[in-house]
């Protein structure tokens, strides 16, 4: 809430921050800085009018008057109080950068406590409860307002990085491999600090990717090329870049014998962690993990990397990947491909469960010789949940958060759960701890299930734009417009995705096809989703179903969800898209079954 300048000029809090502008101080415990006075007046600019922007040209008339100042002057001013305040740019928990427009200061401003300088009379007997009561709501406030500040600024915001696919400038078609293969391993290594929001790779390339990594609010991208030298060996030239100033923070060269790929991998993790990692601005994390010793296997799993996600390719990279922990059984990095590969043969392809239990055992085994490995004991945790195994996952997903802390990915994670147990409410608590973590994480964008099925429509949009333009969030958006019965806004979303199953009914359906003339790609649409690993899929899309006027087939995918333990309840009662059929017998019949497999889980977690 704002102040009067008056009042401001007297003190004031800033979460646990004292700003005193008549001694020009800021002071937080025993600790204190002195600013320049031109500094405090920004400050208090900014908390006069807090909660609002002030524009750049506001602050020059207030803090310069007359005098004909850079631009500069004023980021100084903002760059210094952020210093001062344990705030940074890409955090905004205490000055807001609203582009184009200014600043806003977003903390909460607290009046500090008059200083008496002379004892006055204790207050008569009748009134002393009340001046008492009024004091202990003050001093709660101010506790209450300092406890969020705190929570927020003991938690810096992560800076994000996406590692573009890298440059064949050497001529060989052989090596376009390795154009896919080393941005990956940077990857890997990156995503070991904690302090860093390391994005999907591909998230940000094209043919221009600052202005991509811009638009996706991505703070830094790095972009390498790899070309061959006469006297055959690899060079491999790398550059991070800081986004917002179009600025190169970090360059290193890089050589090795074209053969000894080992030996790049090597170069390439002592590069990232005694330059890239500190040019980001974060700490560099030890090495953790195994390292491979076998020429052979390294050189089969990069080329395993390169193959893309899709069905036969994914058959290959199983083939090869397998070569590879029977060559090199102790590199974790491969049993976590290989495990990614055979949950993408088992879900999408036709590996069917046999190929999603190797999964889960490749994953465990990633994670047995590499503890610090998030990703696979995430993924331990997503294959227990779609298995129907949700006491097991939700276990395994409190032991994440308790092992690796508060994170978008240990809260993500515990949500995912929650959400197929049917606890929503709890899912949604996790999602936002979750997205204040990291606001732009792609991953996040499935929380927005978690209010669809909830009938919270108004917080499904702000989840999905986190990818924007992919698969999920397209068919998303598409089961967003179904409920607010908007076909025109489906539609145009619909013509935009790749033609499958799913686009093959919902085009005819939104165009105004019924009945006979949908028979056939009902049909393909229901095997194509009976096929899905994940319990999840045929409860998410069956409403599209029933939007084209086909409830009992709906009902068909509802019900092979709930029995595959997906708990639709209480999504079956919230949802208004399921409005028209809760009278039907089979509904109820399915809610009843829907509503013993919450009933577990909730007992589950309320037992611990």
């Amino acid at each position: 809430m704002a102040l009067p300048r008056q009042d401001l000029q007297a003190g004031f809090h800033i979460g646990e921050f004292l700003v005193e502008p008549r001694q020009n101080r800021i002071v937080r415990g025993d600790a204190e800085a002195h600013v320049e006075p031109r500094v405090m007046d920004v400050l208090i600019c900014l908390a006069e009018h807090a909660g609002e922007v002030v524009s750049r040209e506001t602050l020059n008339q207030r803090v310069w008057g007359n005098v004909v100042v850079t631009d500069q002057a004023v980021t100084n001013c903002i760059s210094e109080l952020r210093h001062h305040l344990g705030d940074d740019r890409s955090a905004n928990r205490v000055i807001e950068t609203v582009p184009k427009r200014g600043y806003r200061l977003v903390a909460p401003v607290l009046a500090a406590p008059l200083q008496r300088a002379h004892p006055v009379s204790p207050p008569a007997a009748g009134k002393r409860r009340n001046v008492a009561a009024g004091l202990l709501l003050t001093a709660t406030a101010l506790l209450a307002g300092g406890w969020w500040w705190w929570r927020s600024a003991s938690d810096p915001g992560l800076s994000s990085v996406a590692v573009m696919h890298f440059e064949n400038a050497a001529g060989d078609e052989a090596l376009d491999y390795l154009g896919l293969a080393l941005p990956d391993e940077i990857a890997t290594l990156l995503t070991k600090s904690r302090q860093l929001a390391v994005r999907p790779f591909g998230y940000v390339d094209g043919e221009d990717p600052l202005a991509a990594a811009r638009e996706r609010k991505v703070d830094h991208i790095v972009s390498g090329r790899y070309y061959l030298e006469d006297n055959g060996r690899l060079s491999l030239a790398i550059e991070a870049q800081y986004v917002p100033h179009e600025r190169v923070i970090w360059r290193t060269r890089i050589t090795a014998p074209v053969g000894d790929l080992l030996a790049m991998r090597g170069r390439i993790a002592d590069g990232v962690r005694q330059g890239l990692l500190p040019a980001l601005g974060v700490r560099a994390v030890p090495t953790s993990g195994s390292t491979p010793t076998n020429a052979a296997a390294y050189q089969l799993y990069l080329h395993s990397l390169a193959l893309p996600q899709q069905p036969k390719p994914t058959e290959r990279a199983i083939e090869m990947l397998e070569e590879v922990v029977t060559l090199e059984p102790a590199f974790a990095p491969a049993w976590q491909a290989l495990g990614l590969r055979y949950y993408d043969y088992g879900t999408y392809g036709t590996g069917a469960e046999l190929a999603r239990q190797r999964s889960l055992a490749a994953h465990r085994r990633a994670l047995e010789l590499d503890p610090g490995l998030i990703p696979a004991a995430r993924n331990i945790v997503t294959h227990r949940a779609e298995t129907g195994d949700l006491e097991g996952a939700y276990h395994e997903a409190r032991r994440l958060l308790e092992h690796f802390g508060p994170g978008a990915d240990t809260h993500f994670t515990l949500s995912y759960v929650y959400r197929y147990g049917g606890l929503l409410e709890a899912s949604q608590r996790q999602c936002e701890l979750a997205l204040d973590r990291d606001p732009r994480n792609p991953r996040v964008r499935s929380c927005a299930y978690a209010y669809l099925y909830a009938g919270k429509l108004p917080r499904v949009l702000e989840f999905l734009s986190l990818d924007e333009g992919s698969y999920f969030v397209n068919w998303g958006t598409v089961l967003y417009y179904l409920r607010l019965d908007d076909s025109k806004g489906a539609l145009h979303v619909t013509r935009q995705t790749a033609d499958d199953a799913t686009r093959r009914l919902m085009q005819p359906c939104l165009e105004g096809a019924r009945g006979s003339e949908l028979d056939d790609s009902v049909a393909e649409f229901v095997r194509h989703w009976e096929r899905s690993g994940d319990p999840e899929a045929p409860y998410a899309v069956a409403p599209m179903l029933a939007y084209c006027g086909r409830p009992q087939e709906a009902l068909r995918l509802v019900e092979r969800a709930v029995d595959g333990g997906f708990c639709a309840y209480p999504a079956l009662d919230l949802d208004p898209v399921w409005e028209g059929l809760r009278g039907d017998p089979g509904f109820q019949r399915i809610r009843a079954k829907a509503m013993a497999c919450h009933d577990r889980f909730r007992r589950a977690v309320e037992d611990g």
